[in-house]
């Protein structure tokens, strides 16, 4: 298998006036490959959103390099930048919030269409079928954010995400604030999609839910203190943890 995605050596350090360092992620390595689910869990600041959000470029990387398909984003900026969004794409955890309240949820779809060359109809037509692809009728894309559900607004979130074509979606908590019926329809919908998406897709799932990864994911890393402590197969990890915080971690679930 091909590798999407190659973190080395990934590191950030946040500096404060008058206070010491803080280290939230150190000399992070995995890599993630073409059509896998990979999941990283962790309590709260473990270091997973940092993780990604260096990945995604939303923050800058303070050591390390991090390559997507072969190719190295670790500092790339501008247009360049804007480039490595055909390929990645993000769901994040709060759907409603990551729509303009003032835009329906097709314009919010649209846009990375029409910033790709599509014209209004082409863009139009593009919105429609992929809200259908994750289980909503093309009418929603005439809706706010407001007027649907916390699950409908997800599905529109996934859509899009997915409106380009990506070969890596990174779902950041992206069922943590939904009720547990909902999240298990958006599991369905994410695996549905891996096997029936235009281009094998490959997915970076940050959660707290160990069962959750269980379930989703092919491997998982465990991570603590800014650090992976532990990686392997769900399966293994969960019936045979061999870091201590790991233990503590599935202890306190069980």
């Amino acid at each position: 298998m091909e590798k999407v995605l190659e973190v080395s050596n990934l590191t950030r350090v946040f500096k404060e006036k008058n206070k010491q360092d803080f280290t939230a992620v150190s000399h992070v390595d995995f890599c993630l490959y073409e059509g896998e689910c990979l999941g990283i869990i962790g309590e709260s600041g473990s270091g997973k959103s940092t993780t990604v959000n260096m990945i995604t470029r939303l923050i800058e990387p303070t050591d390390g390099t991090i390559i997507l398909e072969g190719e190295d984003i670790t500092h790339k900026k501008g247009k360049q930048l804007r480039n490595i969004y055909k390929k990645m794409q993000m769901v994040f955890q709060s759907p409603v919030e990551s729509f303009d309240p003032r835009r329906t949820l097709g314009d919010g779809i649209a846009e990375s269409l029409k910033n790709n060359g599509y014209s209004k109809k082409e863009a139009s037509k593009a919105v429609e079928r992929v809200l259908e692809k994750c289980g909503l009728d093309g009418s929603f894309a005439l809706k706010y954010p407001h007027e649907v559900s916390g699950g409908q607004c997800q599905r529109a979130a996934i859509a899009r995400a997915l409106a380009i074509t990506p070969s890596l979606l990174i779902c950041d908590e992206a069922t943590s604030a939904l009720d547990v019926t909902i999240q298990k329809e958006i599991i369905e919908l994410l695996r549905s999609l891996r096997e029936n998406h235009d281009r094998k897709l490959s997915i970076l799932f940050i959660c707290h839910d160990l069962a959750l990864v269980q379930d989703f994911c092919d491997r998982v890393i465990v991570m603590h203190d800014g650090v992976i402590v532990e990686q392997g197969k769900p399966d293994e990890i969960i019936k045979n943890p061999q870091n201590d915080y790991t233990k503590r971690l599935i202890d306190s679930v069980l």
